[in-house]
């Protein structure tokens, strides 16, 4: 009867061992990503406010005639120095206006920093071609030309890795004829982030470890040690129990066990099943099948009960009940709710033209368009043409006004698709109240019907 190839304390320190690994895993990961993200956004914001400086001192009709002319004009020379300061002024790595062509890359004006002014380095003449560009690379400016939107990417080159951010420059005529770009070096970036993320996970393996000795300290004195020495005692039991009729042969010895949690309890229910084996098994396995039978019952009638059978969404049932826990949220200030309400046209004539056949198809398919545009939040199928929408906090409540006119846009969308079915054309008004001081869900559903049947007024062509 030993045959413990898989001790059960070997298995929970194994499977303590992975969970805190993969805990490691994930939270150094999400650490990297969340700090990554928040420097690039730093990046972000200061280059493109030097980009839109830069380019609210640009005249751009007279930079433009000196790239066509190859001249430099008072205003260039304005420009050249106002670039070499900026250099200096955003700290930036280089500062720079170019013309990305197919085989070259033609300086228009770049901007020089003190230091390399003190080096002795001059400023680039004006469309002084450069043969250092990769085809691929002209390529990228290019692409970046043909838009209107800053751009930003990371680039690689003799001087060292670069954040770089570009924008079309463009004349009065709206000529694109060059970019502005402006660099900042990212090896300060990049080595803070490997040395937070480092850290970082040195700390959380650290208190991984900790955690871990400390939960196995807590399972072998709770859990597993009481499990061995109930083991024990069991394998004694049976070992000397077999093959033995006389009940008085039949006895169990208890181990000390003061655990005061399951494990306790399991070596008292042996204790028991060893003075009444068969009466106590049969009774178990006879009350067990029945609780379990009436469990999946209750289940099964409060699935029914909550759920909508046609459409799958919940129930009107669901929603009185959704109904106190939201009442008692207002009044502990969590205010971040909102009701969506449907009301679906023309399903009564659907009904009587096509059959209720085609009207539930008609509630389905409105349904389904109800749940790919409010996909997070709690849908209710209130009445027969009835839907209600719980907006509670996250991205829909955040996003309600867009989501409402997004879900208005939909059904007109649907009701004027003259190829489909009747029954496909889809038509509802839809209405959105929010909280307000002193708000019940009850007096947001009503504003919320209050609008929608505004909007089903608007959609007949009735105004008041």
């Amino acid at each position: 009867m030993n045959h413990k190839k898989k001790p059960i304390q070997r298995i929970l320190v194994f499977g303590a061992a992975v969970f805190i690994s993969f805990t490691c895993l994930i939270l150094s990961i999400q650490s990297y990503l969340t700090f990554s993200k928040s420097l690039y956004t730093r990046y972000d914001e200061h280059l493109a406010t030097v980009i839109q400086f830069l380019e609210n001192q640009i005249d751009k009709d007279d930079l433009y005639n000196n790239v066509q002319t190859k001249e430099r004009s008072a205003k260039y020379e304005e420009l050249q120095q106002l670039q070499n300061k900026m250099v200096d002024d955003f700290n930036l790595f280089y500062l720079y206006i170019i013309y990305p062509a197919d085989s070259f890359m033609y300086n228009i004006c770049s901007g020089t920093s003190a230091e390399e002014r003190a080096r002795g380095e001059e400023d680039l003449p004006l469309m002084k071609p450069d043969s250092g560009y990769t085809p691929e690379v002209l390529k990228q400016y290019q692409q970046v030309m043909n838009g209107n939107e800053i751009v930003y990417f990371e680039e690689d080159s003799d001087w060292g890795a670069a954040y770089t951010a570009c924008k079309p420059l463009r004349n009065s005529k709206d000529k694109a004829f060059g970019l502005m770009c402006a660099d900042i070096s990212i090896e300060l970036l990049h080595k803070t982030v490997n040395s937070y993320v480092t850290i970082n996970v040195v700390l959380t393996l650290a208190l991984g470890l900790l955690f871990g000795i400390l939960l196995i300290i807590w399972l072998h004195r709770n859990v597993t040690g009481p499990i061995q020495q109930l083991e024990k005692s069991a394998h004694n039991f049976a070992k000397k129990c077999h093959g033995k009729k006389d009940p008085n042969a039949i006895t169990f010895e208890q181990p000390e066990i003061h655990t005061e949690n399951e494990v306790e309890s399991l070596s008292d229910a042996i204790n028991q099943m060893a003075s009444d084996m068969r009466e106590y098994i049969q009774t178990s396995i006879s009350a067990e099948e029945d609780a379990k039978n009436a469990q999946e019952k209750a289940a099964g009638m409060t699935m029914l009960a909550y759920r909508d059978a046609l459409t799958h969404v919940g129930s009107k049932i669901a929603y009185d009940e959704m109904r106190k826990s939201i009442n008692h949220e207002l009044r502990a200030g969590k205010t971040d709710v909102a009701i969506i309400m449907v009301d679906l046209n023309n399903l009564k004539n659907i009904n009587d033209s096509y059959g209720h056949d085609r009207g539930d198809s008609y509630i389905l398919g409105s349904c389904q368009i109800i749940c790919k545009i409010f996909k997070h939040s709690a849908i209710f199928r209130f009445g027969g043409d009835e839907f209600i929408v719980l907006l509670k906090g996250g991205g829909d409540f955040e996003n309600r006004q867009a989501l409402l006119e997004e879900a208005r846009l939909a059904f007109r969308k649907a009701q004027k698709a003259e190829d489909k079915e009747p029954w496909k054309r889809y038509s509802a008004a839809v209405g959105l109240a929010e909280y307000t001081e002193d708000d019940t869900i009850d007096s947001i559903f009503k504003r919320a019907d209050a609008d929608m049947y505004q909007n089903k007024m608007k959609i007949k062509g009735i105004s008041n």
